[in-house]
């Protein structure tokens, strides 16, 4: 028997190695990104497994009615219609094997901002070349206090990298509980949110866009931060208050940000942050690397494996805001370091409500 797999919107520059990873026994159907609701709808129909990008039509995913699977190629659940696969009951799990890029990213733009990176490129541009340095204006990572928003794959690695690799201190928050062996490893100190951002010299947040994580911190929050502060966010832009750190961002109340998400994308070229010289901004692309695409691709044929395998047990829970989960028990992950970073979404959610 032969399985056919539909392909949605896929990233274009990785559809030849998705093809050739192809296993024996499926048959890959891939979507133009210009091909109509009707013509997703149509070939969703019988498939028996869909790999999805972004910005599918619900209209899609409602046609959907056989599929067994859909492996989102993305972090996050957002722009998937939980409803419909609620009622349809078909598992998805998320992917995330971002966490390498999305962690270097932070810490990229971390030593961006305390070394002005930016603002020395300009004045080099402008043929100056050293021109009166005030050197209290430049500092270093190490031994600095690095407060983590959000414990995850990616705050994991991030604090790892400060802490390891430039003998910072690391603090945490994190709304979940998470284990003492995971945050001695780093090390790492679970403070509060407050005493976070009161406490860090640097405050990386990393967390997804849900119920509780929106807006999470605010203008109260950031007015606790040390004049130093430096702010970082390569979570979603709708967790920080954007008119506030703009706020404090231009009156100097702290030092400087490097943000990669926006509370709107993609980002207005009128936006008062692209005018700001402490802000460094890049266009939502912490997560892009071609060792990422590759972990996406095994990860995903991998999980369509497991499933037809009967690995993926589907818990029977009620709608709330918690995930349902359908776990694979012997899921790959590999040893980076001296932590273990996951292939997949070792939690893939079935099923899920917000």
């Amino acid at each position: 028997m032969t399985y056919k797999v539909l392909v949605l919107n896929p990233l274009r520059d990785y559809i030849d190695k998705l093809k050739e990873a192809t296993p024996e026994g499926f048959s890959l159907t891939v979507m133009s990104p210009d091909a109509s609701v009707a013509e997703m709808s149509a070939e969703a129909a019988d498939a028996d497994f869909i790999i999805s990008g972004v910005e599918i039509p619900e209209a899609v995913f409602r046609a959907a009615t056989q599929a067994k699977f859909i492996q989102y190629m993305s972090s996050g659940y957002g722009q998937l219609p939980l409803d419909v696969l609620n009622d349809l009951g078909i598992p998805v799990a998320q992917m995330k094997t971002h966490s390498i890029s999305v962690g270097e990213h932070a810490v990229t733009l971390m030593l961006t901002a305390l070394r002005r990176i930016p603002a020395s490129l300009e004045l080099l541009r402008e043929g100056a070349w050293r021109p009166d340095l005030d050197e209290t204006s430049y500092s270093e990572l190490y031994g600095k206090t690095v407060g983590i928003v959000g414990l995850g794959n990616i705050g994991r690695w991030v604090g790892k990298v400060v802490r390891q690799g430039f003998g910072a201190e690391v603090i945490y928050y994190d709304s979940a509980e998470i284990p003492l062996t995971v945050s001695e490893l780093i090390p790492a100190t679970a403070v509060s949110l407050d005493d976070l951002m009161r406490e860090s010299d640097i405050v990386c947040v990393n967390l997804p866009l849900n119920a509780t994580s929106e807006k999470l911190i605010g203008r109260e929050q950031l007015e606790l931060m040390k004049p130093s502060g430096i702010l970082v966010n390569v979570g979603r832009g709708e967790v920080i208050d954007e008119d506030a750190l703009i706020e404090v961002l231009r009156e100097r109340r702290i030092d400087g940000a490097g943000l990669d998400v926006f509370a709107n994308e993609p980002l207005d070229l009128s936006s008062e942050l692209l005018e700001l010289d402490n802000v460094v901004c890049t266009p939502h692309m912490a997560g892009v690397g071609w060792e990422n695409v590759q972990r996406r691709i095994v990860t995903g044929w991998g999980n369509i494996q497991a499933v037809l395998r009967g690995m993926c047990r589907l818990a029977s829970l009620p709608r709330s805001s918690e995930p349902n989960r359908c776990s694979f028990p012997e899921h790959p992950s590999r040893e980076v370091g001296n932590i273990a970073l996951i292939i997949a979404d070792i939690s893939h959610v079935s099923l899920l409500s917000l």
